[in-house]
C-alpha cells in the first residue's frame, strides 16, 4: 500500500513539473513571438505601402492597430479606424475584429461600421498576399482568404452616376465556410437602395427625374467563386487558350422585393436562382465600365474610338454563359390608376450561351369590370447570338457599309400562349376601366408560333397554330363584317388556324404542308401544295434578288379540302332571305353555278367535268369536298404558262391532272 501511494505521489510530481516546464517554455515563446509578430506586421505594412498610427501585439497573439490606411491598385485607399487581428497562433485560431472601415474612390464611398472574422486563415502567406508583398493578381490574393465565418452588421455604399447619387445599405451580412476565396454559403437580412431615376413626362415629353427606393429581404445563397468573379472584372480572356465558363454563383433565394416611386409600386414575393456561370471578356469588365463612364457623347468620339468602344461593350454579351431567375408573386400598383391591379403568379428566365427561355404564369390585369388575363406564356430557344454577331459585324464594317436587315434577326425559337382573355369596354362617365375606343371581347385557348431552321437568319421552317379564338360580336355591331356574321345567326365566332410551311433546300422547293382555317359550327378550309424553284435567293435579304428569283418559281401541286359543319346551311338561309326566295330555290340557284363556270373553262374537258360533278354533289349534300391539281411536267408549271393562261384559261388544263371528290 505504501509503495502504491509513493508511486502516485511520484507520478503527480512528474506531471506537475512537466506542466510547469511547458508553461515556462510557452511563456518564453509567447514573449519572443510577440516581439517577432510586431516586427513582422510593421514590416509587412510598410512593404505594402500601408500605414498605421500604432501596432501592438498582446501576449495572446492579438495584433492591435489604430488608424490603418491601405492603398489599392486604382489609387483609392481603405481606412480602418480600429483593427484587432490574431493570426493562427499555437492552439488559437485566427480572428479579425475591425471597426469604422471606409473606402473612397472617384465615384463610390463605402462605410462599414464593424466587421468580424472567425476562424480566419491568417498566416504568413495570407499577410504577404494581402499587403502586396508578393507579385499576385487581385484574384490570386483573394485565393488566400479563408475563414469559418465573416459577419458584417451593416454596409452603406454611395455611388455617383451621371451626377446623381445612389445609396445602398446591406444589413446583417454573413459569409460562412470561406475556403480559398470561395464562399460556402451566405445570408443578408436586407438590402435597400435609394436612387434617382431618369423619367420622361408623358404629357409634355420633358425629361425629369424621380426618387425610387428598392428593398429586398432574406437573401440566402451558396457557392460564390470570389476569385473567378474578380478575374471577370480585372482580367481579359487569355489569348489562344480555352475560355471555359465557371460557376460564380450557386443556388440563391430572396424575398419581398419592393420598388417604390412617388407614383408606383412594384413588388414580388420571392426570387430564386439555380446559379450563374461566367467567362472572361475580351477586356476586363471594369475597364469597359470605366470607359463607358468616361466616354463623352458618342457624336464627338473619333470613328475608330467609337468602333473600339462598341466592340468592347459587345464582348460583355459573352460574359454570362449560363444562369436563370425565377420570380413569383409579382404585383404592380400606381397612383395614376389606383383601381387597376396587375399581378403575375410566376416569371422565369434562363440563359445558356445566348439562348434564352422565358415563361410566364398567371397574368391578371383588372380595372373595374375590364380585365386581361393569361394563364401561361412561354418563349423557348430564342437565340440572340445571330443578333449580336450582326451588330458586331456592323460595328467592325463601319456605318458606311450597310448590312441587310436580316443580319440582325435572332433565331426565333417557339412562342406559345394559352388561355388568353381580353374583356374591355370604352369608359363612360366616372367608370373605372381601360381607356379604349372600341369594346374588345376576345378569348384564345392556345397560340403557338415556331420559326426554326434559319438560313441567313431567316427561318425556313414555320409553324403557326391558333386554337379556339373566340370573338364576341354583340359589342361590335358597327363593324360591317361582324354584322354580316351576326346575320348568319352567330353571336360569337370561334375560329382555329394552322399553318405549316418549310423549305426543302436540297430540292429548292417550298413545301406548304398545311394551311387550315376552321370555325366552330362552321367548318374548315385546308390548302396544301408544292412550289419549285424556291432557291437561296429568297433568303438573301436582297429584295432585288428575291424579285428576280420569283420569276423562276413553278407550281407542282395544290390540294384543297372543304368541310362543312353548319356554315353552308346558315349561308343558304341568309342568301334566300336577301333574295326573297325559299331555301329550296336558293339551293337550286347555287347548284347551277358550277355549270355556269364550266362554260368559261371548257365544259367538254373531263377534268373540268369531274370538278363540276364534285361541286354539284357537295351543294346537294354539303359535307366534304376535296380537289387536287398536279402539274404534268416534272419541272412544274412556270410563270410563262400562267401568263398564257391569263389570256386563255383552258391552256392550263393540258398541263395538269385534276381529281375531285365529294362525300
Amino acid at each position: 500500500m505504501d509503495d502504491t501511494k509513493k508511486g502516485s505521489r511520484k507520478s503527480g510530481r512528474v506531471l506537475l513539473w512537466s506542466v510547469a516546464a511547458i508553461a515556462v517554455i510557452a511563456a518564453a515563446g509567447v514573449v519572443g513571438g510577440k516581439v517577432m509578430l510586431e516586427k513582422t506586421v510593421t514590416t509587412s505594412l510598410e512593404n505594402g505601402g500601408a500605414q498605421a498610427d500604432s501596432v501592438k501585439v498582446d501576449f495572446m497573439g492579438r495584433v492591435h492597430m489604430r488608424d490603418v490606411s491601405v492603398p489599392l491598385e486604382n489609387g483609392s485607399t481603405v481606412h480602418i479606424a480600429s483593427l484587432e487581428a490574431r493570426p493562427e497562433f499555437l492552439f488559437l485560431s485566427g480572428m479579425i475584429d475591425a471597426s469604422d472601415i471606409t473606402l473612397d474612390t472617384d465615384r463610390t464611398h463605402i462605410e462599414i461600421p464593424g466587421l468580424k472574422v472567425e476562424n480566419a486563415g491568417l498566416n504568413r502567406a495570407f499577410l504577404a498576399a494581402a499587403t502586396g508583398e508578393n507579385d499576385l493578381t487581385p484574384a490570386e490574393r483573394l485565393q488566400h482568404l479563408s475563414a469559418g465565418r465573416i459577419v458584417v452588421s451593416n454596409v452603406e455604399a454611395v455611388e455617383t452616376l451621371a451626377g446623381s447619387e445612389q445609396k445602398t445599405t446591406y444589413t446583417d451580412v454573413v459569409l460562412n465556410d470561406v475556403v480559398d476565396g470561395i464562399v460556402g454559403n451566405y445570408s443578408v437580412s436586407g438590402v435597400e437602395t435609394q436612387m434617382t431615376l431618369a423619367l420622361q413626362d408623358a404629357e409634355d415629353g420633358q425629361d425629369a427625374s424621380g426618387a425610387a427606393t428598392v428593398s429586398l429581404e432574406n437573401i440566402e445563397g451558396q457557392d460564390i467563386d470570389g476569385p473567378f468573379l474578380l478575374r471577370v472584372y480585372t482580367e481579359a480572356k487569355p489569348e489562344g487558350e480555352e475560355n471555359a465558363p465557371h460557376q460564380v454563383y450557386g443556388p440563391m433565394s430572396a424575398k419581398n422585393f419592393v420598388m417604390e416611386t412617388d407614383k408606383a409600386r412594384v413588388s414580388y414575393d420571392e426570387l430564386r436562382s439555380d446559379g450563374f456561370s461566367m467567362r472572361l471578356a475580351d477586356q476586363p469588365v471594369i475597364d469597359t465600365i470605366t470607359a463607358l463612364q468616361d466616354a463623352p457623347a458618342a457624336g464627338v468620339l473619333p470613328e475608330e474610338e467609337k468602333q473600339r468602344l462598341g466592340l468592347q461593350v459587345l464582348s460583355l454579351a459573352d460574359v454570362v454563359a449560363k444562369g436563370d431567375i425565377q420570380i413569383s408573386g409579382i404585383g404592380l400598383t400606381t397612383d395614376e390608376e389606383p383601381d387597376m391591379t396587375f399581378a403575375i403568379d410566376g416569371l422565369a428566365v434562363s440563359l445558356n450561351d445566348m439562348v434564352v427561355d422565358l415563361s410566364l404564369d398567371g397574368l391578371a390585369v383588372h380595372a373595374g369590370e375590364d380585365s386581361v388575363t393569361l394563364k401561361q406564356a412561354s418563349w423557348t430557344d430564342l437565340s440572340l447570338k445571330p443578333t449580336f454577331d450582326g451588330i458586331r459585324e456592323f460595328v467592325e464594317a463601319g456605318e458606311e457599309n450597310a448590312l441587310p436587315e436580316t443580319a440582325f434577326l435572332p433565331d426565333f425559337g417557339t412562342f406559345r400562349m394559352t388561355d388568353y382573355v381580353i374583356d374591355v369596354k370604352p369608359i363612360e362617365g366616372d367608370e373605372v376601366g381601360f381607356d379604349v375606343d372600341e369594346p374588345i371581347n376576345i378569348a384564345m385557348k392556345d397560340f403557338t408560333l415556331a420559326l426554326k431552321a434559319p438560313f441567313n437568319n431567316i427561318p425556313t421552317d414555320i409553324h403557326m397554330s391558333l386554337e379556339d379564338l373566340t370573338y364576341g360580336l354583340a359589342d361590335n355591331a358597327d363593324d360591317p363584317v361582324f354584322e354580316t356574321i351576326r346575320q348568319l345567326g352567330y353571336e360569337t365566332v370561334t375560329v382555329s388556324e394552322n399553318v405549316q410551311i418549310r423549305w426543302d433546300r436540297e430540292n429548292e422547293q417550298l413545301v406548304v404542308e398545311d394551311i387550315t382555317l376552321s370555325g366552330q359550327d362552321m367548318g374548315s378550309v385546308s390548302l396544301s401544295g408544292l412550289i419549285g424553284g424556291f432557291n437561296e435567293a429568297f433568303f438573301s435579304g436582297d429584295m432585288m434578288a428575291v424579285q428576280s428569283a420569283a420569276l423562276g418559281l413553278s407550281a407542282h401541286e395544290v390540294a384543297l379540302k372543304v368541310k362543312n359543319d353548319g356554315l353552308f346551311a346558315r349561308g343558304l338561309k341568309f342568301y334566300a332571305e336577301q333574295n326573297d326566295m325559299s331555301e329550296a330555290q336558293a339551293k337550286l340557284a347555287i347548284s347551277m353555278l358550277p355549270s355556269i363556270a364550266t362554260q368559261t373553262f371548257g365544259g367538254d374537258d373531263p377534268a373540268i367535268q369531274t370538278v363540276v360533278d364534285a361541286l354539284s354533289a357537295f351543294v346537294a349534300d354539303p359535307n366534304t369536298l376535296e380537289i387536287a391539281i398536279t402539274a404534268k411536267p416534272e419541272q412544274g408549271i412556270g410563270m410563262p404558262a400562267f401568263m398564257e393562261a391569263s389570256m386563255d384559261p383552258t391552256s392550263l388544263l393540258k398541263q395538269v391532272d385534276i381529281t375531285a371528290t365529294a362525300e
